[in-house]
């Protein structure tokens, strides 16, 4: 089987758990508490609009938008319009952002798409390097994968907030409790939300496995966009994690990178590259991860190409 019928594959099966595992919690939270269906569903849709509405505009207010008479950035507008051309869709707003560490990310709405490129990222790799991610970020878009994320990720979201909630008001409840009773229902409150919480991160396993095919996908994007020229793609990852390697992530801040810190032993890309096409990785290894383990991108492009 063909790589990109193999992920298409899987992202059906991966699409039909995750609506089965949410549709179970759903089902029996609308049971437990007897509340209607179709107002849980109505608050779930809403939710989905407000975050597609505001998300570009909160994303945005991070970045400075490129014009493409900017005498520094400016030549990244001929770069994505040639992609965009390539993949016959419209060409979004270019975005620079502050954020330390190199990365890409495509956001937006249908009104609103753009591509974001931090300045590390830009500093770091080279023109071919950053066509291939270009590529990647705007398979994204034209696969609508903003939107799908927005939607297998509610459910997880909302539990996550009510978990945490519930959580703190056990700790504070028995913080505050003068007498045994005070202290049981904090310890109630702080074990429902546990539970919750555990809840929200089995449902999460699903959508995130969702979300490690669709950047496969975009890879793919690339390559198809690229042709053998996607091999930048490969040589991207191996610089991300380099530069990352020594990096340290405040976890509370829940920064999505390409390309998560990790020790290696090469120095140089080529070196990583090799080591990463002779290692084995456990298909465990990111099951708590937004983006597929770099040796498993690598592998998977390097077969991609093969295809031809």
């Amino acid at each position: 089987m063909r790589v990109g019928e193999k992920i298409r594959t899987e992202m059906v099966l991966a699409s039909a758990l995750t609506l089965v595992a949410e549709g179970v919690v759903v089902y029996f939270i609308v049971t437990l508490l007897g509340l209607p269906l179709f107002a849980v569903f109505l608050f779930l849709a809403l939710l989905w609009v407000i975050q597609w509405i505001a998300g570009p505009y909160f994303i945005s207010r991070r970045c400075r938008e490129v014009d493409p008479s900017d005498p520094e950035y400016g030549w990244l507008h001929g770069m994505v319009e040639e992609l965009a051309s390539g993949a016959r869709m419209g060409k979004p707003r270019i975005y620079v952002s502050n954020d330390p560490f190199p990365n890409a990310f495509a956001f937006g709405n249908s009104l609103r798409r753009g591509i974001a490129f931090t300045k590390p990222i830009l500093e770091i790799l080279t023109q071919e390097e950053l066509k291939a991610v270009a590529g990647h970020e705007l398979g994204h878009l034209k696969h609508h994968d903003v939107e799908a994320g927005i939607a297998f990720g509610l459910l997880p979201l909302v539990l996550n907030w009510i978990g945490s909630a519930m959580a703190s008001l056990g700790i504070l409840w028995m913080t505050a409790a003068s007498d045994e009773v005070g202290i049981l229902l904090g310890m109630a409150s702080l074990a429902i939300g546990w539970m919750v919480t555990i809840v929200a991160l089995a449902v999460n396993i699903f959508v995130l496995w969702f979300n490690r095919l669709r950047e496969s996908l975009a890879d793919l994007h690339a390559i198809k966009l690229l042709g053998n020229n996607g091999y930048f793609l490969a040589t991207a990852l191996a610089k991300l994690q380099l530069y990352m390697r020594n990096v340290k992530v405040d976890p509370i801040r829940g920064v999505v990178l390409t390309v998560p810190p990790a020790k290696i032993r090469a120095s140089r890309p080529e070196e990583l590259l090799r080591e990463w096409k002779e290692t084995k990785i456990s298909p465990l290894a990111d099951v708590l991860s937004t983006h597929p383990h770099p040796a498993k991108r690598v592998k998977m492009i390097l077969e991609a190409i093969n295809y031809g």
